[in-house]
Parts: structure tokens; C-alpha cells; sequence
């Protein structure tokens, strides 16, 4: 399953996509929204999208995930955060994952399975 990780955190980054390959997911990791309108742009389409909500200046993981599911409307979206619990209730209306940091890779991973398994 090929997942695209959006975290502004160089090491939750690094960790995250060491672990999730591990676990045999194909696992582009990026800093930015930026970077990954490029990608999904290049035709690079992940089966899950994973975002942090809060990636610095610019596109939030929100607006990211507007844009990749306007692009690409069957990609399947987890949204993670480290902020309020709230998130979690608006990423529940718009039909999204969440995950509240901190949490352990496995938790990650197992999240992906679940978001992998409704697309199908």
C-alpha cells in the first residue's frame, strides 16, 4: 500500500516512515503541502494520505487533503495532530481519519490498514 506521510517534524517524520516501511508500506515522506501538490501533481497517487494538521507556514493538513481529494477523490485521508481533540470531531464531518499524537507507529500503521481496507 503506498502512503504519503505529511509531517513538518524531521524526526516524527524520519521515525514514522522507517516504521511504517517496516511494516511493508511504500512511504513517500515529505515536510510540506507543498511538496506534496507536487507530488500528487506528477501523478505520484497514494492509497492513504497521512497529514499532520499543523505543518507551519502555508497549507495545513486540511487544506492538503481538500486538494488531494480534489485531484485524486478516492485517496483516503488520516489527519494527525498533537493539538486539540477537536480536530478529531471536524475531521469526523469531513469524513477522515484521526489519530491524536502522541501516539506509537503501530497505532499509524494500524490506522492505515483501516483507511486501506475502505478502498476497496
Amino acid at each position: 500500500m503506498r502512503v504519503l506521510l505529511i509531517e513538518d517534524d524531521a524526526l516524527v517524520r524520519s521515525m514514522l516512515s522507517e516504521t511504517l516501511d517496516g511494516d511493508g508500506f511504500e512511504v513517500d515522506g515529505l515536510a510540506n503541502a507543498e511538496d506534496a501538490l507536487i507530488l500528487l501533481g506528477a501523478g505520484q497517487v497514494p492509497d492513504v494520505l497521512v497529514t499532520d494538521v499543523n505543518l507551519g507556514p502555508g497549507l495545513d493538513g486540511f487544506d492538503l487533503a481538500d486538494l488531494a481529494r480534489q485531484r485524486h477523490p478516492d485517496v483516503e485521508v488520516i489527519l494527525i495532530s498533537g493539538t486539540t481533540p477537536d480536530l478529531a470531531r471536524r475531521a469526523a464531518r469531513r469524513h477522515e481519519h484521526f489519530l491524536q499524537k502522541p501516539f506509537a507507529p503501530e497505532q499509524l500503521a494500524a490506522k492505515i490498514r483501516e483507511a486501506g481496507r475502505e478502498i476497496g
